[in-house]
């Protein structure tokens, strides 16, 4: 292994790759000495001028379908070389020191922070995942961030979440992470807020002196926006259509519509528009 501590993202289709390669941006602005490691099956060398340094970081081309991203997020370890891991999902920004991950991955195997309230979603919720109790019943954690020390019990871990996914044929693959954690002998920590955190809309200065990835999900400002389709246009023009990414991106904006009140979106689509959680 050629680092003791690195990041490492799946961005399967263009749109994805174009956000990892936003993420991977923020995390050599914010630490510049975090090697990366990036899989991918849109281009099979890293575009030109941008932040990937052969002597550092990584490149893996799969060859399979977008669809598949699931099967290979849940056997991400594979692809990794690092002694302990940091897995981001592609919207992520990264606004603070990632070092301390090294430090919990002394004492524990596998991090994923907790979240606060039952997962209710229809799709997720309401599957049976444990002796008979559903996933809304049970703690639930986001797998948008996570540490993994890259120890046979953080590998059966990861091959356990695999199985369950393959098993309950579930498209989110935080419904098989459920049962997983709690029959799995890895060393589990249920992480902090910062490590996978939303934006508050308001009091984000405090905000940001604490956060340490921004997940953004759904909430993708006109300055996200814009600097995602920036970095799209690194991409080859010959791997799918150039306009694949700015829709995907409304649509991903179309959805928070579906999570809220008609009166509460207008407020933060307006928001959007005049503010952003990633600076100026």
């Amino acid at each position: 292994m050629r680092e003791s501590l690195g990041v490492i993202y799946l961005a399967l289709g263009r749109p994805y790759l174009s956000m990892a390669l936003l993420s991977a941006s923020s995390l050599r602005d914010s630490n510049p000495d975090m090697p990366f490691t990036m899989v991918t099956n849109v281009m099979r060398e890293p575009p030109v001028g941008d932040v990937f340094e052969e002597e550092r970081d990584s490149w893996f081309f799969v060859d399979v379908d977008t669809k598949d991203n699931r099967l290979l997020k849940t056997d991400i370890l594979k692809y990794c070389q690092y002694e302990k891991v940091i897995y981001l999902d592609c919207d992520t920004f990264v606004l603070g020191d990632l070092g301390s991950a090294g430090k919990i991955l002394d004492y524990f195997d596998i991090g994923m922070r907790l979240k606060r309230k039952p997962q209710r979603r229809v799709g997720k919720g309401e599957v049976d995942v444990l002796g008979g109790m559903k996933v809304q019943d049970l703690p639930h954690w986001n797998s948008g961030v996570i540490l993994a020390r890259n120890t046979s019990l953080a590998w059966q871990f990861f091959q356990d979440w695999h199985d369950k996914y393959v098993e309950l044929g579930n498209c989110y693959d935080q419904v098989a992470l459920v049962p997983v954690v709690f029959q799995s002998p890895a060393r589990f920590l249920s992480l902090e807020d910062r490590w996978n955190a939303t934006d508050p809309g308001i009091g984000r200065k405090a905000w940001k002196k604490e956060v340490i990835v921004y997940h953004y999900a759904t909430n993708i400002c006109d300055r996200l926006f814009n600097q995602i389709v920036s970095k799209d246009r690194l991409i080859l023009p010959d791997q799918y259509s150039a306009e694949e990414t700015p829709r995907f991106l409304r649509r991903k904006r179309l959805l928070k519509r579906s999570q809220m009140s008609y009166f509460r979106y207008l407020a933060i689509n307006a928001l959007w528009r005049i503010s952003s959680p990633i600076g100026s």
